[in-house]
């Protein structure tokens, strides 16, 4: 008795990338630490790069 089996190969999806610019307009990150983080990371870089290596968010007072 021979069973056929089915060899696929699993594909894990890898970060995707975000915009830079947008993520810095998004979380209120001033023009100079956004230069900072496109220098080092380029225009596209996955969300937890850019969240290393983004400066703490400022507190919001109501």
């Amino acid at each position: 008795m021979s069973h056929s089996r089915d060899n696929r190969q699993v594909r894990i999806p890898g970060p995707n990338d975000r915009d830079v610019a947008e993520h810095c307009k998004k979380f209120g990150i001033g023009p100079i630490e956004e230069r900072k983080l496109q220098k080092l990371l380029g225009k596209h870089a996955p969300l937890h790069e850019i969240q290393a290596n983004a400066p703490p968010r400022l507190p919001k007072f109501r």
